[in-house]
């Protein structure tokens, strides 16, 4: 029996691309925070110069190392949100908002037992976590939109 073309969970080109980008980003994500050396050693230079950077575009001088951290923990899980939700069927995207937490902690605990030289925290994993949400709710609402747009014309 021939399913419809539209069947939420089937196969699409576009989906098979989201997995493909999921796959990318993750192995991406998992390079970073599973490196051996921690990803700003050697480079505090660089972070003073990005520092300097936002607080004369009128970044508060509060904002220094910890909270740029912070920041790109969020950033660098964002991307995975997306791919991670549009790889999923759409009534199926909420598994994004279990399972993105659950890799960060998977991988604040590999960095913990096995990487000595990383330092493994809750807060990463709140972070990633929010990360990951921010970006699986991105598709979800712009998915929303569309289909609104669609049932509109």
């Amino acid at each position: 029996m021939a399913r419809a073309s539209n069947y939420p969970g089937e196969m699409t080109s576009p989906r098979r691309a989201s997995v493909v980008g999921f796959v990318v980003v993750l192995g991406l994500v998992l390079a970073i925070t599973l490196s051996p050396t921690p990803v700003d050693q050697g480079r505090g230079a660089w972070v003073a110069a990005v520092l300097s950077v936002l607080h004369r575009i009128g970044v508060s001088e509060s904002f220094g190392y910890s909270q740029l951290e912070t920041v790109s923990n969020i950033v660098m899980f964002i991307p995975l949100g997306v791919v991670l939700a549009l790889a999923l069927p759409p009534a199926r995207r909420w598994i994004g908002f279990v399972v993105l937490p659950l890799l960060s902690a998977l991988i604040e605990c590999a960095q913990f037992v096995l990487l000595p030289r990383r330092y493994s925290s809750f807060g990463d994993v709140v972070a990633n976590s929010i990360g990951g949400w921010i970006g699986v709710s991105l598709v979800i609402v712009i998915a929303e939109f569309v289909a609104e747009g669609r049932q509109r014309e």
